[in-house]
């Protein structure tokens, strides 16, 4: 079984975790009614005082939190304390121009830090480990919330930063590492560039990664098991909240547990904002209990996932599981007629053992109506017969989930490059009206 980092807080009863949320949640409110002239803004609109939060439901008396908003307000308007109460700053990649910032005071950054020590922890994380960390340290989140969780625990940190990835195998060789982090796509990128060096992942002291950022199916997370013949856990987390560190999976694989006692959690329709059923798709609403820098009130964070039924865990944890992250409301692309999400098409490829672990989709416009391109690496180097094959295989395989049927091109080996920390999956070249 894995190991609970905070044993009283992880295995805390539900009903005393209801209770301590309710206590917390009050707390927040009358932080930010006292202090974020946003949150007074529309509390006043919505005729609501710290007074009307009574149960832990009427979180939904309050005003939603959208990434707009933090955007009108940064980079320090929606900070519930002075600057100079603050101590460490990190932003988003800010596609827009306009990055959201997240300021920590020192409990912040030992909440962050006791989030990540559980998540690692959760993941076979002790302090015998040789824990790795190949993501770039800045004011991008993920690299300190890993270095800071994996210090908690104990581990010996290599922190190895951005890329180059045979000096990052190298590293893993001469240190003997055993633990690593990062974005799921890069880990696929650094089993590719051990094979072409000579290095077999799987020779390697890596038994257990830890892996975020970027949505990434099950097909992907076994091809990366197989691959280095480690366990591979799945962690959620944004900038917005913490960084890394909101939820993770257990050994169990079945649904990642979200930290209740500093996070209270919501699943809503995207299009009619009202909750959702248990077991029912919708986006993840989520409001920070503990967080005294930026506290932030139902934060739209566009993912789409659903809440599983309360039972104690065989892990022996008690928090609520969510699914895996399905998608982005934000993210869903509508092609004639067929909603449908980037990772459909990933889990239809990754069934395949033929293919490699990079591809990407192209849309674009012929003759007025929208096409799909998917093109996709092969694991190993194919003869022609074998790629038309196989592109026959993946064609049937992707119609079966999006209805229609797209173009499919295989690729040789190594031949998409990613640029940047996250995959970019999804091309839209399409004609705009």
């Amino acid at each position: 079984m894995d190991s609970l980092f905070n044993k009283k807080m992880e295995s805390m009863p539900q009903k005393e975790l209801k209770n301590l949320q309710l206590k917390r949640l009050k707390e927040t409110v009358k932080r930010v009614y006292d202090s974020v002239p946003f949150y007074q803004k529309k509390f006043k609109e919505l005729s609501i005082t710290p007074d009307d939060i009574k149960t832990v439901k009427d979180v939904q008396k309050l005003p939603f939190t959208t990434k707009d908003d933090l955007r009108d307000n940064m980079p320090f308007g929606m900070l519930s304390t002075s600057v100079d109460n603050c101590v460490e700053l990190h932003a988003s990649s800010g596609t827009t121009g306009i990055p959201v910032t997240a300021c920590y005071t020192t409990n912040d950054l030992e909440v962050w830090s006791e989030v990540m020590a559980r998540c690692l922890s959760m993941s076979g994380l002790s302090k015998k480990d040789v824990f790795q960390n190949p993501i770039p340290y800045g004011t991008f989140t993920g690299a300190f919330g890993f270095h800071y969780g994996a210090e908690k625990v104990g581990a010996l940190v290599i922190p190895s930063g951005k890329g180059q990835s045979e000096r990052q195998l190298k590293l893993m060789d001469y240190y003997n590492t055993t633990f690593i982090s990062g974005v799921a796509s890069y880990v696929v990128r650094l089993g590719q560039v051990a094979k072409q060096i000579g290095l077999n992942p799987a020779k390697l002291s890596v038994r257990n990664g830890l892996f975020g950022a970027e949505m990434f199916s099950p097909g992907l997370k076994k091809r990366i098991m197989d691959t280095w013949e480690m366990d591979v856990h799945d962690i959620y987390g944004l900038t917005e909240m913490c960084g890394p560190g909101v939820s993770t999976d257990c050994d169990q694989h079945d649904g990642l547990h979200l930290w209740e006692d500093h996070f209270l959690v919501e699943i809503i329709d995207p299009v009619t904002l009202e909750p959702v059923e248990t077991e029912e798709e919708g986006e993840m609403v989520i409001t920070t209990l503990t967080k005294t820098g930026m506290p932030i009130i139902r934060y739209r964070t566009r993912d789409i996932a659903k809440l599983y039924d309360q039972t104690t865990c065989e892990c022996g944890r008690t928090h609520v599981k969510h699914s895996t992250i399905k998608g982005r409301s934000d993210d869903m692309i509508i092609v004639r007629g067929t909603n449908m999400y980037p990772g459909q098409i990933e889990s239809a490829l990754m069934k395949n053992p033929s293919v490699g672990g990079n591809w990407h989709m192209k849309l674009y416009t012929e003759n007025d109506i929208d096409q799909v391109k998917v093109e996709v690496e092969s694991k190993q180097q194919l003869s022609q017969i074998e790629t038309k094959e196989l592109e026959q295989n993946l064609q049937s395989a992707i119609k079966s989930v999006i209805v229609f049927t797209p173009q499919v091109e295989v690729l040789p080996p190594n031949t998409i490059i990613q640029q940047g920390l996250k995959a970019k999956r999804v091309i839209d070249n399409r004609k705009k009206d």
